[in-house]
């Protein structure tokens, strides 16, 4: 099944079973909805799963630079109408956290557990956003993509590296003005908010993550009221991609999910 959602391009896979909570996977920057594909194939058969592509990426409407934190919120809770979800497990992705962690806090109704993968998620961590800085200057301008998959699954799946290249470049170009204003202080989440969330928060770091890696958000967990991290040995910053069979089998334990 797929729908648009106020501009809002999004796809479900599943039957939705009264009294169980959906699925809601949200990609990262360098993605979009499609990227999702081996999470579907693993969690369709016994759940209801959606995606959606972020404002400005795939097939969705631009973002709107003077809402952007209210078109993201938005955009989740529209998808979530459309598709006939009246609750959800959360999985997000990189960028995809700027939107879980405020879903969370601004419709606690709506989550029933939380799942940041490789994410600042938006909030104000020093040693996040410092590493962030540091990660820009080897993207050379190319964008977090340039860094999602390491050297070695590259190497050793030039295919599946292909394949990765390509779901990304059917985005639009990137707007780095926008992409700025999510570092900013009006946008970036306080740390002492987050003990608000009152979902369950599992935080997966990447080993080899370039971008975020472990010891840039280890400081984040303790902020949440029911959170933990657990560290994949070997993935950069897309194990979702890279190491499917090990991230499905987590979020699948975290989610009391079926595979």
């Amino acid at each position: 099944m797929e729908g648009i959602a106020k501009g809002i391009r999004w796809s479900a896979q599943g039957q939705a079973r009264e009294g169980e909570a959906s699925v809601l996977f949200i990609h990262g920057a360098g993605a979009n909805r499609a990227v999702w594909w081996q999470q579907f194939a693993s969690f369709a058969p016994a759940h209801h799963v959606i995606a959606y592509d972020l404002a400005g990426f795939g097939e969705s409407d631009a973002a709107d630079a003077e809402r952007l934190i209210e078109q993201a919120l938005e955009a989740a809770v529209d998808v979530l109408a459309a598709a006939g979800a009246t609750r959800a497990k959360v999985v997000c992705q990189s960028l995809g956290g700027w939107t879980g962690v405020r879903l969370a806090l601004a419709r606690p109704d709506l989550v029933e557990r939380l799942v940041l993968c490789c994410t600042l998620g938006g909030i104000a961590h020093p040693p996040g956003l410092a590493s962030f800085a540091e990660a820009r200057k080897l993207m050379g301008g190319r964008g977090p993509a340039a860094l999602g998959l390491t050297e070695e699954f590259a190497r050793a799946n030039p295919l599946m590296a292909a394949l990765y290249r390509q779901l990304g470049a059917f985005n639009p170009p990137a707007d780095p003005a926008l992409a700025a204003r999510l570092f900013t202080p009006e946008v970036l989440v306080p740390p002492e908010a987050l003990g608000a969330i009152t979902a369950p928060v599992l935080m997966i770091a990447g080993e080899r993550d370039p971008i975020w890696p472990p010891a840039a958000l280890a400081g984040i967990p303790p902020c949440f009221s029911d959170a933990r991290m657990v560290i994949l040995p070997g993935a950069g910053h897309s194990p979702y991609f890279e190491q499917p069979d090990e991230f499905n089998r987590l979020i699948a334990d975290f989610l009391d999910l079926t595979l």
